[in-house]
This record gives structure tokens, sequence and C-alpha cells, in this order.
């Protein structure tokens, strides 16, 4: 997100920052409702005034949307998924990560990143992994705008209702998480 795409809302303690492409992102630094948290993230909910993930879901700093929830358990298989994910798509998230080669393939190696200095190209942030050490704890993952530029994968297959942004809306489509898949990949259509 651009400065000119990330303007306050309201300077007060519960500051709001938004901004609208296909959908809104709103960053909450204290929450009062479980709604504050559930447009960031789905089924996120506010315990003392703090956003908390789902469960199987561990929370990680965003430098573009403050915080994420990572899926602990891979959408396909429903096991523990790979130490380095990205928030999406939920569960897969390991599809999208920046990786070292051209055609960006699951066999290249990741892109590791700095979670502390965000240090990834253009068009991704740093998020660090669910169990990475030492200074490159972190994938690059695309960040929000780069992540509804992204191509939607609707699978015939598919058994899950995800959104993804078209180029000029949100759009429902079916998501088959044992296909290759983008970041274009929302839970909800608010998400």
């Amino acid at each position: 997100m651009g400065d000119g795409d990330h303007r306050p809302l309201d300077a007060a303690p519960n500051r709001l920052h938004g901004h609208n492409r296909s959908h809104r992102i709103l960053l909450i630094t204290k929450c009062t409702s479980n709604q504050d948290c559930e447009v960031i993230w789905p089924g996120s909910t506010c315990q003392r005034s703090r956003c908390r993930c789902p469960e199987n879901y561990v929370r990680r700093k965003s430098p573009s949307r403050e915080w994420v929830c990572l899926a602990v358990n891979d959408a396909a298989t429903g096991q523990v998924g790979p130490p380095l994910t990205c928030p999406l798509p939920d569960g897969a998230g390991y599809q999208v990560i920046l990786r070292g080669s051209s055609t960006n393939n699951l066999l290249s190696p990741p892109i590791l990143c700095s979670s502390k200095t965000n240090d990834c190209d253009t068009g991704y942030e740093c998020i660090q992994g669910l169990s990475a050490a030492g200074n490159l704890d972190g994938a690059c993952c695309p960040d929000p705008i780069t992540t509804c530029a992204h191509p939607i994968f609707d699978h015939e297959s598919g058994t899950l209702e995800r959104w993804g942004f078209d180029g000029s809306e949100c759009v429902r489509f079916k998501w088959d998480p044992e296909r290759p898949s983008s970041a274009n990949n929302f839970k909800t259509k608010m998400q």
C-alpha cells in the first residue's frame, strides 16, 4: 500500500486507517468489539482490547495491515503446515511465498526476510514464520495491493467458497486447496 493509499481516519486511541480498492482494510490499534477484529480477519475476536486470532491460527505483525492470522494447519491435509507461509490463501499460503526462481514454483527456495526490517521486494511484505528463528525469520508475502492484482483460480473441483477481486469487483468462486492458487483468495467478501 503506497503512502497515498494509507490515510488516518481518526487519531483517537482506537485509531482506524483505511484504504478502498476491492474492499476496505481497517487497521485497529485497540478493539472494542469482535466486529472490529472480524473485519480484519474472519473469526478473530476482541479480548482485553486486543484482536486475537481464531483457534489454530497465530497472529503475526504485518507492515501494511498491522497484523494478520497465519493458519497453523494445511487446508488440503488438515495436518500442521510448513513453518513459512503467507496469510492468504488461508491454509495454503506457502503457495504464494516469493521464491528465488523466475518461474516462482514451489520447488524453488523461498526468499527469506527479517520481520524486523521488512526487506522484501516491492509488492511484498515480510511475514514472520510460524516457527522460524534467527535474523531471517520470515517469508516475503504479497502485500494487499499485489494480492488483489493476482489472478483468481476458480476450480471446477473446488468445494470451498471464497472471494476474490477481479479488477472491478469482489466475486465468489470455488477453491480447491489441493490445486495451485494465488493470494487473491479470501474467506469473506469483507476480508
